[in-house]
């Protein structure tokens, strides 16, 4: 990924779909103002406010709302859960254009594809192959703050040729289809393993079970693994959530 002198980065990556378990309930606030409240401490501004003050400021006339949000997925995990919070906001108020404004993966969670392919600041999606495959996620006892591990990249200088980066991902799709690929690439990977060395104990795990593909999802912190069948790991004490797909 690249950053732009906008200060977005221009990114390359692969997006599924799985479900999250999360639920929203949402009704007009009486206070006259948003209200948000979730089941666990959500740091920073909450990408649902987020999303509708950017919604609010391309002309949506959306009232005040309060919105209780029901999580199972730890914040800080790299898979997407509030911004598939945001998309269904902006779904629900049909405001799916102004996804790009409200973060990189949000467009493609207002999206009606499974799988794709998506590029630029998130608002370029592909459609990809998504053929019957299982996955597990292992959400570890670490998060990983975004903001902070695109902060680090920048910091390494670090750059990719976006057509290559392309390039690449379209080989993994069609190239290997049902075939071993192993690891697969994430420029976030240099700054996560500087802190926590436990990927590379995963990762042998998911090898040695017969995985076809694995890595870290986003910026993290969750690790993946991509399976034939399904497959009963004994996960490491440092293993808090588990999600098959």
């Amino acid at each position: 990924m690249n950053k732009r002198p906008d200060g977005y980065h221009n990114l390359v990556s692969t997006f599924i779909k799985i479900p999250s378990g999360e639920v929203l309930y949402v009704s007009e606030s009486t206070a006259g103002i948003d209200v948000v409240n979730a089941n666990i401490n959500i740091k920073g501004e909450n990408i649902i406010l987020k999303a509708l003050r950017v919604a609010r400021e391309e002309g949506f006339k959306i009232p005040p709302l309060n919105v209780k949000i029901h999580k199972s997925i730890p914040p800080g995990s790299g898979l997407g859960a509030g911004s598939g919070n945001a998309a269904a906001i902006l779904k629900f108020f049909q405001a799916e254009r102004i996804a790009p404004k409200v973060g990189a993966d949000v467009p493609f969670l207002c999206s009606e594809y499974h799988m794709a392919l998506v590029s630029g600041i998130g608002d370029h999606i592909e459609k990809a192959p998504a053929g019957a495959v299982h996955g597990v996620v292992a959400v570890p006892d670490w998060q990983t703050e975004t903001k902070k591990a695109y902060d680090e990249l920048d910091t390494m200088g670090y750059g990719v040729d976006m057509m290559l980066a392309r390039t690449e991902m379209r080989d993994i799709y069609h190239a290997n289809a049902g075939k071993k690929v192993g690891l697969l690439p994430n420029d976030f990977l240099k700054v996560l393993l500087k802190d926590h060395t436990k990927y590379k104990q995963l990762f042998d795990m998911f090898d040695k079970a017969g995985a076809d593909a694995w890595g870290v999802s986003g910026s993290g912190s969750a690790a993946f693994a991509i399976l034939k069948e399904p497959i009963k790991f004994k996960w490491p004490s440092y293993i808090k959530h588990v999600l098959y797909f």
